[in-house]
């Protein structure tokens, strides 16, 4: 067996697309390549060949802006992880180790079972909900959360629907206005300030996944926005935009609507993403960690 580091775009694109598992969004490279034109970097993707044949990928970037080397189009992708046909799992800390020998390397958000990755040190948790029997959100509640905070969400979200709010799907000038809501919200911790970190979520609906945009109306005002992803039986719920000083109960709100579309779109799972963001665990999600090399 031998490790080559291939460079151009078009092989990394290749060898990506022969040996992706195309589980997740995060493992398509019409999703990545997304963020990755927007703000490129020489490509690393070591290779393991045995008889010729690529068996194991570790698809790397060589960040110039901090001199290392990180994931394919590291921002804001979840779910990073070695690509290896069946029965070569084994090859996984080569790869880091080849990495590694060329240069600073630092990995995030990387999935897996394999005992090389959980022996790495927990960086974080993405939230899934499994919806296999749940027909509706009170279905939901009624399987995930205790009476009190039952009562205490469904109080917040009558708070919403007192204000007769109506939806619109599906529009996609709505995005811009997802953008502007989540800066307004968020200020300088919101990664869609630039057009660098926006347009990449344009070419999302450009990219032939399924899509949808779920916009919230109040009083004729479009107050809150998502962008979510159906793929492989998973929505994933990937930004939001909520006007939430004027309206405190409206991302639940949006939370809500989105699940029960999911429902009714038949996804077997609502991928929530990483990180808790404030609702995700009080709301009982499924917890998936996330793994972080190196633990420095």
């Amino acid at each position: 067996m031998e490790i080559k580091c291939l460079t151009t775009l078009d092989e990394a694109k290749r060898l990506w697309n022969e040996l992706t598992p195309r589980e997740s969004i995060y493992d398509l490279w019409d999703f990545r390549e997304c963020f990755y034109r927007h703000d490129p970097h020489p490509l690393r993707f070591y290779t393991v060949y045995e008889d010729g044949q690529p068996v194991a990928l570790m698809p790397l970037q060589d960040n110039k802006d901090w001199g290392g080397l990180e994931f394919f189009a590291e921002e804001p992708t979840e779910e990073n992880r070695i690509f290896f046909r069946p029965g070569y799992g084994a090859l996984v800390p080569r790869l880091f180790e080849a990495a590694a020998k060329d240069g600073d390397l630092k990995c995030y958000d990387l999935s897996g079972d394999l005992e090389f990755i959980t022996a790495l040190p927990l960086e974080d948790y993405k939230y899934v909900l499994p919806l296999d029997g749940l027909k509706n959100f009170d279905d939901y509640l009624e399987s995930r959360l205790s009476a009190k905070r039952r009562r205490s969400l469904r109080k917040e979200l009558t708070v919403v629907e007192a204000l007769k709010p109506s939806m619109e799907i599906d529009n996609q000038a709505d995005l811009e206005i997802l953008f502007e809501l989540n800066v307004a919200s968020f200020a300088g911790e919101s990664y869609l300030r630039t057009e660098v970190e926006r347009q990449p979520f344009r070419d999302l609906l450009k990219s032939g996944l399924v899509w949808r945009i779920i916009s919230v109306v109040i009083a004729g005002q479009k107050q809150a926005v998502s962008l979510s992803i159906l793929y492989n039986d998973k929505w994933y719920y990937l930004l939001t935009g909520v006007n939430s000083r004027q309206y405190p109960a409206l991302g639940k709100y949006l939370n809500k609507i989105n699940m029960e579309a999911a429902i009714k779109a038949g996804a077997a799972y609502f991928d929530a993403g990483l990180g808790d963001c404030g609702w995700k665990d009080i709301w009982h999600f499924d917890k998936i960690p996330q793994y972080e090399y190196p633990g420095d």
